[in-house]
Parts: structure tokens; sequence; C-alpha cells
């Protein structure tokens, strides 16, 4: 087998033991490197018809350094609060 061949299956085989939030994150980051490349490949190319993050607003470097910022910390939606429940203004 190619060398290329034996590192998809290696990959593969390491994706298929991560939990399925593990598996998430792994499909987020390739995402990450694609936008990544596609830039790359826009800027050499000349004119994108895509606007980059900064041409948009968007800090420079935000995507790259919050990427992941929240892997740790879930978010969790509680029903603390039950609107039909409330009671009507004065």
């Amino acid at each position: 087998m190619t060398q290329a061949v034996e590192r998809q299956k290696s990959i593969l085989e390491i994706v298929q033991n991560l939990t399925l939030q593990q598996q998430e994150e792994v499909l987020n980051f390739i995402e990450f490197l694609q936008f990544k490349s596609q830039k790359h490949d826009i800027s050499t190319k000349g004119k994108s018809q895509q606007k980059s993050p900064e041409e948009l607003g968007w800090p420079p470097g935000f995507f790259e350094q919050t990427y992941g910022s929240c892997q740790d910390d879930p978010i969790v939606i509680d029903d603390e609060d039950n609107f039909a429940q409330r009671e009507e203004a004065a």
C-alpha cells in the first residue's frame, strides 16, 4: 500500500476510537484546516470572491485564537424559569 493510504487508515482507526464529542472536534479542526488552505490558495491566485474574516469586520486572528475555547466548558441549558407560569406584571 502507498504511504497515503496507510496514513488514511491510521487516522480513521484513531478517530473511530474517539468519543462522539472528540470526533466533532476533529471534524471542526479539519474544516478549519480546509478553510485555512482555501484562504491561502485564494490569496496566491489573486482576487477572491469570498471576503476574509478581517474584511467582514472580525479582528485579525480572531478565529485562530478562539477556536476550541469552549471545548472544556460545555454550554448547559436548564429549565430554571418556566415562562408559562410567570406572574403577570401589574
